[in-house]
């Protein structure tokens, strides 16, 4: 049974209430925690497994468990209480993994905090629930999705985060690591688990998102730095993809961060 988490926080920790202690103190977990580590560190440990904190990898901490880390690093977290079906999950993913999807992470945590300080529980549960499927996707990737393709992946990924602003098409992200269109779309689906051109869009709509909260341009600019091409297409992607029009994003989101 599908039941929503309670009693969220969430926020972005520097280690700075700490000063200049080296290991943060022990304490025990009382919520399910997901950390997203926003750069390198030194480690961290949860009972007796201790992890290097690595960039872009995903922690999950559950209730009883005991904690500290080795300091400094910065983290983005997010704490909740859960049971029923995303409990189960939780409790039966990896403790820590490589997330393969980092700036749609990083942007729906984002917003989680914004919709949590403005008490937006509607669409707060609706985000919280898309990044805990983004989280339980790449915690369940088997192996054989990080073998001899990894490195392919990870260029193709780079090269439409690179060029996502402009008219690029699957012959020309396959061109770029040497692979015939077809060949490349089969392993790049069954690696990351949506199509070149999902991943094309929603690189699309992360930088247009971006746009929409940081800055007062219009949404035909909008439109066109993020790779849509004209005010109308990136209305109609936008509002399937996010299930809000571009304005009505932007009046919800309109913030600054600073970390």
């Amino acid at each position: 049974m599908l039941t929503l988490p309670q009693n969220i926080t969430c926020g972005y920790f520097d280690c700075s209430e700490f000063g200049t202690l080296s290991i943060s103190p022990k304490r025990t977990v009382t919520k399910f925690e997901l950390e997203f580590y926003l750069e390198n560190g030194k480690t961290t440990t949860t009972d007796n497994h201790t992890y290097e904190i690595k960039k872009d990898y995903i922690q999950i901490a559950k209730p009883g468990q005991i904690r500290h880390s080795e300091l400094p690093f910065r983290t983005a977290y997010i704490k909740f209480n859960a049971d029923g079906e995303i409990a189960e999950k939780l409790n039966r993913i990896p403790e820590y993994f490589r997330n393969s999807h980092p700036q749609q992470i990083y942007n729906k945590i984002d917003e989680i905090i914004l919709l949590n300080e403005n008490d937006n529980k509607l669409l707060l549960y609706s985000r919280l629930l898309s990044l805990l499927n983004l989280v339980f996707f790449d915690a369940e990737i088997p192996i054989s999705r990080n073998g001899k393709n990894y490195e392919v992946i990870v260029k193709a990924k780079r090269y439409i985060e690179n060029h996502f602003d402009t008219q690029i098409k699957l012959k020309d992200i396959a061109d770029s690591v040497h692979l015939s269109e077809i060949y490349f779309h089969n392993i790049f689906t069954e690696s990351v688990g949506i199509s070149p051109h999902q991943y094309l869009i929603d690189c699309r709509i992360e930088n247009a998102k971006k746009l929409l909260w940081n800055s007062d341009i219009s949404i035909c600019e909008v439109a066109e730095k993020s790779g849509f091409g004209c005010q109308q297409y990136l209305n109609k992607v936008f509002k399937k993809e996010t299930g809000m029009t571009p304005v009505s994003y932007r009046k919800t989101f309109q913030q600054n961060y600073s970390l």
